[in-house]
């Protein structure tokens, strides 16, 4: 007998979902050199980079790439997953 009753259906598990914004803007074709994150521009010359990272070693990866682009790191959040409930 496996044990999946604690596992949660619905979109892959793999890793846990971040936002890291940053101060300045790159277009959509950084997304495969920054692991596939999703990259939201904001009008107030910030963007925010989404989605799933695998582990710490490869948010370390991601903090680093940023860094050797001189670009600023404003925040790293993790977001807690709700059961489907969206945040506010």
């Amino acid at each position: 007998m496996t044990n999946k009753s604690k596992q949660k259906s619905g979109p892959s598990r793999e890793g846990e979902f971040f936002e890291i914004h940053i101060q300045g803007h790159l277009d959509s074709t950084w997304s495969d050199w920054l692991e596939g994150l999703d990259i939201e521009l904001l009008e107030n010359g910030e963007m925010v980079l989404s989605g799933r990272i695998p582990d710490q070693a490869a948010l370390m990866g991601v903090l680093n790439k940023l860094s050797r682009l001189n670009l600023a790191l404003r925040s790293v959040n993790h977001i807690q997953e709700n059961d489907g409930l969206e945040k506010e």
